[in-house]
């Protein structure tokens, strides 16, 4: 038998059940050979990615059973040490699949081994077991043979669908080319997707509430938690979870720009082409914009015919077979009619039955009609809630960008290689533009801006925007230069855009018709000119013509401009307040846009074209967030007040008004943003603020899942920082190696640090140890539920020996600490008995780990004040030596000996320590094995003093 015993060792890897034998068991015995393969075919992209992270672990035990050969085993690993892992789990399954049914289930017992430590794995086996094999054989049996009859309306359809969808349009400012013409396979990007929709309640501009969401949705959780699906995988997939016959639902879900259009768009080109979905035989594809001009009753078959003409009178014939057709719904945010899902909108269950628009969507999601149909909805997250009730079978959210999908995006985006690398350089060297970059739409905006910056010998390199409201001054600006002598009085007609732009945010409206126009003295006639073709899309659907801003936030900047180019200014700071007191956000991305106008370097690239803004309005404007800020540092009670804070920070940093800000921050002490999530974007906000501020002492960053990329970004001021609270936040070993960058610095002033529950390892242990022998200041350390582990204390150990160290408070709670590391912890502590507060609660140090920590407890040295060994399986035979130890110490006020297993045999010995101690002022007992007896003794103990609590 093969040599692989590490399969075994491997904790981290093989995490058993409670039970795990009978798990296996019970999944091995249920399913035949056969079943298991087809799981394996079916679930096989799936499986790809759930096994990424444990691949080695698998593939040792199949060596183990003599399934795999060592050279094969040996490539698998070969991948993975490589970081090829998904190349490498690809291995390891064409191997199993084609070494037969003891290998598959070998590799499926695997997988229920360890299903709770991998959740991928976890939700397929799930999946299987509520579904069973019939699900996944009938998914795939599920084609059915076009007939004869429609095989040439089909092959029109394709061709007609294939022409549409084939060229991807982009509006360009920079070129005399006003829209630009590709190829949709050759720009298209690919976009990440997961199988699942964040929280659908939202209290704050979308935009904002899915950037803050988007760094923890990075790579490692899409590895490790969530998993990525592909446009092919939407129907007739593992993904899609329906019964044979009942029809099929899907949502897709995105903020505004991230490419839902466009995803649609290559989703009906690659059908036409025959790539994806063999087994649907038509697909619709329409957009709720359209299906707003449709204001009379109407059937399916009609709907159909007003945008296909050319399926005739053979439309009876598709209504036969349901289960090939494909519907696809567009921007359900932009439906002007309401759907209700909670059984009050009225049902169409004939495809010839004349309705409302509304109730034949309705129906066709529902499955009331043609059951067994598809369908596809697309929709902004503002919109999801009214999903909540629908019978959707498969949720999933576009993320965008992830890692170096960004920067392929600006290589496609600039034919010039060189100003594609210069341009992608500066980006990433500003945390706030390269935090953008997840939206396609944003990449879009940037590439216009910052591209003349480095195509043009004029521009001066210093002059790149910095903010956002500086990119969009550009992106406005080079609009304006390419159109300056076409344009009679550019003021005006900004100020006409602004205000249906303003009216537009207030009603949450983001699409205009001709009316809109008119209304606003806008008229169409003016798109000839190319300069509203820049500012606004126009749309021709069939029946009447749309506009919408390239993206909404161009909405919103160019809302704010024309605060500051009317003549005759109305009451901007009640403007201002109104659109502050909305709570649901709509004008959060306008007022920082209103306060980053307020600052010379976005306004000078636009006063050349458009004149000078109204000095009144500025001034009023930097008053106005004065006010916001001076009012909101005292309210941060909530997540609210929080919030709010938040903003008021973004808004001085759009401004880059330095003086505004000592003024206003300069002199705060105390900052906490505790359990508010903080985006990359937000910390560096936080940093130029808090770098503007000489008093600040304590900063309290708990929760707010910052991680290091967000920590990264805040090690400029770090340390200023007296107390610097970071746990929960996910820093990890690479974000605490960044931290100890900032405690050896010299200026440094932290004396209290709490780096609870950040996943660290003995990894970043040399790191600290080095810090930790250089930094005297530091004297309250916490680092509890992490997994330092024994190798870790180990070297820990050493700088605690340190005289340097001036450690007095440490907490080492729940780090998978054992008796192992008992001895360098007792050396160290013996050596520098300076800790007064120590807690090595929750770990397993056990009698003879305890037995040696007493040896350091002796020591005449030590002034311990607080100990804390609860939770550690000590028994009664660690009492005697741990009484002895501490009876003597006068300093001792505190001892918490919670849940470990001493009996009643330890009272006599407890009493006896209790009575000695006379500062004692608290010992926990709670959760060990006294007998009421027992516990009745040592609760008289307490009248021995005023102050004493014995807790049992």
């Amino acid at each position: 038998m093969a040599e692989g015993p590490d399969w075994r060792e491997n904790s981290t890897v093989l995490t058993m059940d409670t039970d795990p034998k009978s798990a296996v068991t019970e999944f091995l015995t249920k399913y035949d050979n056969y079943e298991l393969f087809q799981f394996s075919k079916f679930y096989r992209d799936r499986l790809e990615h759930a096994i990424e992270e444990v691949v080695d672990g698998i593939s040792s035990l199949l060596t183990y059973e003599s399934h795999f050969s060592g050279q094969e085993h040996g490539k698998v690993i070969e991948l993975m040490e490589k970081k090829k892992r998904k190349d490498s789990s690809k291995l390891l399954l064409s191997l199993v699949m084609a070494k037969g049914s003891l290998a598959q289930r070998v590799m499926w017992a695997s997988f229920v081994h360890m299903r709770h430590s991998v959740p991928k794995l976890d939700k397929i086996l799930k999946e299987i077991q509520e579904l069973g094999s019939d699900f996944c054989m009938n998914m795939k049996r599920d084609i059915s043979e076009i007939p004869n009859q429609l095989k040439d309306v089909q092959q029109k359809h394709k061709e007609t669908l294939r022409v549409q969808a084939e060229k991807l349009r982009v509006n360009t400012i920079l070129i005399k080319q006003k829209v630009k013409v590709f190829q949709l396979v050759d720009q298209y990007a690919e976009l990440t997707v997961i199988s699942t929709v964040r929280d659908r309640t939202l209290v704050e501009h979308e935009l904002l509430a899915r950037g803050r969401d988007h760094a923890e949705w990075g790579e490692k959780h899409l590895r490790r938690e969530l998993e990525k699906i592909r446009a092919d995988q939407l129907f007739q997939s593992s993904f899609s979870q329906r019964k044979p016959k009942s029809g099929s639902s899907a949502a897709v879900s995105g903020v505004p720009g991230i490419g839902k259009t466009t995803m649609v768009q290559k989703i009906v080109y690659d059908w036409a082409t025959g790539k994806i979905y063999p087994h649907f035989q038509f697909v619709f594809s329409f957009k709720f914009r359209d299906l707003n001009t449709i204001n009379f009753r109407i059937n399916l078959r009609n709907l159909i015919l007003f945008f296909y003409s050319y399926f005739g009178n053979v439309l009876v014939e598709l209504w036969k077979n349901p289960e090939g057709l494909l519907f696809i719904f567009d921007g359900l945010d932009e439906f002007e009619k309401t759907i209700n899902f909670d059984g009050s909108q009225s049902t169409c269950t004939d495809p010839e039955c004349y309705a409302e628009v509304s109730d034949i969507v309705y129906s066709l999601i529902q499955h009331k009609l043609l059951p067994g149909c598809s369908v596809l909805v697309t929709t902004r997250p503002t919109a999801l809630r009214s999903l909540e009730k629908a019978e959707i079978s498969l949720w999933a959210e576009i993320l965008g960008f992830v890692g170096d999908e960004r920067k392929q995006y600006f290589n496609k985006f600039f034919e010039n290689k060189e100003v594609a690398a210069a341009v992608f350089k500066h980006v990433e060297e500003n945390e706030i533009l390269y935090t953008m970059c997840y939206n396609p739409s944003y990449c879009w905006i940037l590439g216009l801006s910052l591209g003349p910056f480095f195509t043009q010998r004029d521009r001066k390199q210093q002059q790149v925007p910095k903010t956002v409201t500086q990119l969009y001054s550009y992106y406005i600006y080079n609009i304006l230069k390419n159109h300056s002598r076409k344009i009679e009085r550019p003021r005006d007609v900004f100020l006409k855009i602004g205000e249906m732009a303003f009216t537009g945010i207030s009603e949450k409206k983001i699409v205009f018709r001709n009316g809109d126009l008119i209304k606003y003295n806008l008229h169409p006639s003016q798109f000839l000119s190319g300069f509203l073709m820049e500012l606004l899309e126009r749309d021709d659907s069939v029946q009447s013509v749309v506009y919408t801003f390239p993206h909404l936030t161009i909405q919103e900047f160019v809302a704010a401009l024309t605060e500051f180019l009317t003549s005759n200014p109305r009451n901007i700071g009640k403007l201002l307040r109104e659109a502050h007191s909305k709570e649901d956000g709509r004008f959060e991305i306008f007022l920082r846009f209103v306060a980053g106008l307020s600052s010379p370097q976005s306004a000078w690239p636009l006063e050349k074209f458009l004149g000078p803004f109204l000095h009144q309005t500025t001034s009023r404007v930097i008053d106005w967030v004065k006010e916001k800020v001076e009012g909101q540092i005292g309210n941060t009670a909530g997540e609210t007040g929080k919030r709010n804070l938040l903003n008021t920070f973004h808004y001085l940093f759009e401004s880059q008004n330095k003086a505004l800000a000592r003024s206003t921050v300069g002199s705060m002490e105390t900052l906490s943003f505790c359990e508010l999530r903080l985006t990359p974007i937000d910390c560096v906000v936080l940093s130029q603020t808090i770098g503007l501020c000489d008093t600040i002492k304590y900063l309290n960053l708990q929760k707010c899942y910052i991680q290091c990329e967000g920590l990264q970004r805040l090690e400029p001021i770090l340390h200023k920082c007296e107390g610097l609270r970071l746990s929960f936040n996910n820093l990890g070993d690479s974000g605490v190696k960044r931290l100890c960058v900032v405690l050896k610095n010299s200026d440094c002033k932290i004396w209290k640090l709490d780096l609870n529950d950040n996943a660290l390892t003995d990894l970043c242990a040399e790191d600290l140890t080095s810090a930790l022998s250089t930094n005297q200041l530091l004297t309250a350390l916490e680092l509890s539920n992490n997994n330092l582990g024994d190798l870790g204390v180990k070297q820990l150990s050493a700088a605690l020996k340190n005289p340097n160290c001036k450690i007095q408070r440490l907490s080492l709670c729940d780090n998978t600490l054992t008796d192992s590391c008992a001895k360098d912890l007792t050396s160290a502590l013996s050596a520098n008995w300076i800790i007064k507060d120590l807690n090595l609660g929750w770990n397993k140090l056990g009698d003879s780990g305890v037995k040696l920590l007493t040896e350091a407890l002796k020591s005449p040295d030590c002034k311990i004040r607080k100990l804390h060994l609860y939770n550690n399986g000590l028994t009664d035979s660690s009492v005697e030596d741990l009484v002895s130890a501490l009876s003597t110490k006068l300093s001792l006020t505190h001892l918490n000996l919670q849940g470990n297993s001493f009996t009643d045999q330890s009272i006599p010995a407890l009493c006896q320590f209790i009575q000695t101690c006379k500062n004692l002022d608290l010992i926990n007992l709670e959760e060990n094995q006294f007998s009421p007896n027992g516990k009745n003794q040592l609760e008289l103990l307490q009248k021995s003093s005023s102050r004493l609590k014995v807790m049992v």
